[in-house]
């Protein structure tokens, strides 16, 4: 259009400029609040990263409507900037919703999930606010050649970090949300380009207001189309950013885990392929349950050696082919108390000697070693003993064969609000119901980690 002088025409009009900004903000402010009501209700910080773009997006895109010279206000240096920070910190969060969950920024920032919202949006309010008060405050700022390709370069390069995430999902789960983020992605980064390379009030200018709209209208179509598929809102965002718990244990592994670990395969291989078999169902029972980012950190931690205690277990009686005795049980039972004394001396948090001390009690309170009941049982080895059953019951033992999936969710199922909590039950029959690929996969793995060198004396 710009190349070709006679389609390039040149049209001033404050009052229009005003309307179709504002068209944006509103569908801006509408994704905005249907992200940031999922966000709360899953507690999921991508959902939250989501709803923080487009709530920059509604605020800065509408100061930029707002500051448009010749219709409340002349000119002045607020239209141009806000317009550049509106697809600046978008972008950034854009590409933050597409980072691993596992990665030590997002985790910083999940410290603080609650309050991320609301104190991003007193934020934007207060910039609101000044800058319409203030619109000279920052003369000359966006009209700077150095500043406009800087800001450029970090859009272009967040989007594509973005769109590249969102992309390798897609093809691995082809949702249309999914597809949807990355043509938005495409949009913004166009619309970029646009923005700093155009004339104003060419229509070539224009053109990126309506770019602006297109990546929200396709957001808005993958959420339509990904509610069509299931009929529920919060299922979709659920859907879109369920993680790899293969992922997050890798991120669990410290020096510390990683020694125990070598040690536990050293004295019993079926132990160490337990372990981990069950750190990957407790992590996606507790991401099914919107538990934290920090938390699932915690529960990856404390199940990959919830077992760490049997390493003080004589072999005779570990790996004994017939059913116990009564002394023989009690010196099991003390493996829980074993692990707990060996990893508190090791340093591991409250929320990780939780699950190794208290993944063996029972909501009914008959189970060991505190005999506690109900919710004074920790939450977190709440969840690591309905996947540490399960993963017994489909494992094969010395004294008796492998049980089926079927069969073993049967058991577990009947023991909600006796052995198990009902709010797990619950939870995993549902995960049971909508991921079944995930368990026949993750019973095939045995060790998180190949052997290395370091050595644990217990």
């Amino acid at each position: 259009m710009r190349w070709s002088g006679t389609l390039d025409i040149y049209w001033h009009s404050p009052v229009g400029h005003f309307y179709i900004v504002t068209i944006v903000s509103v569908f801006s402010l509408l994704l905005a609040g249907a992200m940031g009501y999922t966000g709360m209700k899953l507690r999921n910080i991508g959902v939250s990263f989501l709803a923080l773009a487009y709530i920059s997006m509604t605020a800065l895109i509408m100061l930029h409507g707002l500051a448009t010279p010749g219709f409340i206000m002349e000119h002045n240096s607020v239209q141009g900037i806000s317009s550049q920070l509106g697809i600046l910190i978008a972008s950034v969060w854009l590409a933050l919703s597409g980072v691993n969950a596992a990665r030590p920024l997002v985790l910083f920032l999940g410290r603080f999930h609650r309050w991320l919202v609301p104190a991003w949006t007193v934020v934007l309010m207060l910039y609101f606010f000044s800058a319409m008060n203030h619109p000279h405050i920052l003369a000359g700022w966006s009209e700077r050649d150095s500043t406009r390709t800087a800001s450029t370069a970090i859009v272009l390069i967040l989007l594509a970090s973005a769109a590249r995430s969102y992309w390798k999902g897609y093809k691995a789960a082809r949702m249309p949300l999914q597809l949807s983020i990355v043509y938005s992605c495409g949009w913004l980064g166009a619309g970029q380009l646009i923005m700093v390379l155009g004339e104003p009030w060419r229509l070539s200018w224009w053109l990126y207001h309506v770019l602006l709209l297109l990546s929200l209208l396709a957001v808005a179509a993958g959420i339509l189309l990904q509610y069509a598929s299931s009929h529920s809102l919060l299922d979709s965002m659920r859907a879109l950013f369920r993680s790899d718990p293969k992922e997050w244990l890798q991120k669990c592994i410290s020096p510390s885990v990683q020694a125990l670990i070598q040690a536990t395969e050293e004295k019993d291989g079926y132990t160490a392929g337990h372990n981990y078999r069950v750190a990957l169902y407790a992590l996606k029972l507790a991401e099914r349950m919107g538990l934290a980012s920090s938390d699932l950190m915690a529960i990856g931690q404390g199940g990959i050696i919830h077992d760490v205690g049997k390493l003080q277990i004589p072999q005779s009686i570990l790996n004994k082919p017939d059913v116990l005795t009564q002394e023989e049980r009690a010196v099991v039972e003390l493996h829980p108390v074993h692990g707990y004394e060996l990893c508190r001396k090791l340093g591991f948090m409250r929320e990780e000697l939780a699950v190794i001390r208290s993944h063996h009690e029972r909501w009914d309170g008959t189970g060991y070693p505190d005999r506690l009941r109900e919710k004074e049982i920790p939450l977190f080895a709440r969840i690591t003993a309905v996947a540490d059953v399960y993963d017994a019951l489909t494992s094969s033992r010395s004294y008796r064969k492998a049980m089926t999936h079927e069969q073993a969710l049967g058991i577990i199922s009947a023991q909600r609000g006796r052995q198990f909590d009902p709010a797990c039950v619950d939870a995993w029959l549902s995960l049971a119901e909508e991921e079944p690929g995930f368990f026949a996969e993750t019973a095939t793995d045995m060790h998180v980690v190949p052997p290395r060198t370091r050595t644990l004396t217990v």
